[in-house]
């Protein structure tokens, strides 16, 4: 299936990569290749892309384009990038790359594929997988999870208010009836939140959805392993550039960049120093990069996206 995609700060992206003649490049989220294709022009046929992503989906729409294209400096790989790693030392041996870019938003063909589950605009089943076979299934996490942890996982990775509320209302209907689509779901959000919480900016389904998703996916733990990797990947100078589009990513990879520019890491009671520990990362964005103006009315699916960079010392 060949799709289009609008890769978001693009112009951004490339500004601090620096992508020329003869660099080698990871894109951990090779999703509709924005970023993948615009990397292999620059750095021509003496660089490469290691382009990575666990969506069949993504991987099919590549080779259609890569072919169309007709580029011969990218390496795709179906994985998830939290073994960026492991595909690095299998695919590419002890190579050293001039940069590192994660898009970690959902791409417009994920949104829509009615037989993915994410959206709550269309009645479909339940199945937030990214394509590949998740630990536990977002169908188990709404009809098995105790009351307790599913209130935990909307209140946490959703940020919503109204997460006791909404957890209550899934075990109830459970009782009865197994949860089997979106459409479901959402008239039991429906039926948990106050009237007014329905007329808000943001559909009152939003935060539970996104909080399930991330469930499903290991989302969160998968972000900290890549990033954790990373740098070791990195030749000096080498940069990771990070897109995200909500607060716990952006929480995340705000603190491993700080945490990565501290020589000592001990606890700030001990008297001197003995972890012995050096700084990996200088920070290069002080502040977030967000989208212009220009660019959210072209492609509103940019709005929440905020970039962050680190530049390895």
């Amino acid at each position: 299936m060949k799709y289009e995609h609008i890769p978001v700060m693009l112009t951004e992206a490339l500004e601090y990569l620096k992508p020329g003649p003869g660099k080698n490049f990871v894109d951990c989220t090779l999703g509709g290749g924005g970023y993948t294709f615009a990397i292999a022009k620059m750095v021509g046929e003496g660089g490469m892309v290691l382009a990575i992503d666990a969506d069949d989906m993504a991987i099919e729409n590549a080779r259609i384009k890569i072919k169309e294209k007709k580029l011969k400096n990218i390496k795709i790989i179906k994985d998830n990038f939290r073994n960026l790693s492991d595909i690095v030392k299998n695919n590419c041996g002890e190579i050293k790359f001039d940069g590192i870019v994660m898009d970690l938003g959902l791409s417009s063909a994920q949104l829509g594929d009615r037989n993915r589950g994410m959206s709550f605009q269309f009645d479909t089943p339940l199945n937030m997988s990214f394509g590949e076979k998740s630990e536990c299934s977002t169908l188990e996490i709404v009809n098995n999870y105790n009351e307790k942890n599913l209130e935990n996982i909307i209140k946490n990775y959703g940020e919503e208010r109204f997460a006791r509320q909404i957890s209550r209302a899934i075990v109830g209907v459970r009782k009865n009836k197994s949860i089997k689509t979106t459409g479901e779901l959402l008239k039991i959000i429906e039926s948990a939140v106050p009237f007014q919480y329905k007329q808000g900016k943001i559909h009152f389904a939003t935060r539970t959805f996104q909080a399930l998703r991330i469930e499903t996916n290991k989302e969160l733990e998968n972000l900290r392993m890549v990033l954790e990797n990373s740098p070791d990947l990195l030749r000096s100078n080498g940069r990771i550039v990070v897109v995200s589009y909500h607060s716990l990513e952006d929480r995340i990879v705000k603190h491993f960049f700080k945490e990565k520019t501290k020589d000592c890491i001990c606890p700030s009671e001990a008297p001197i120093c003995r972890c012995a520990h050096k700084a990996e990362l200088r920070i290069i964005t002080k502040k977030i990069i967000t989208p212009t103006e220009e660019e959210i009315k072209k492609n509103n699916r940019a709005r929440s996206a905020k970039m962050r960079v680190a530049e390895k010392i």
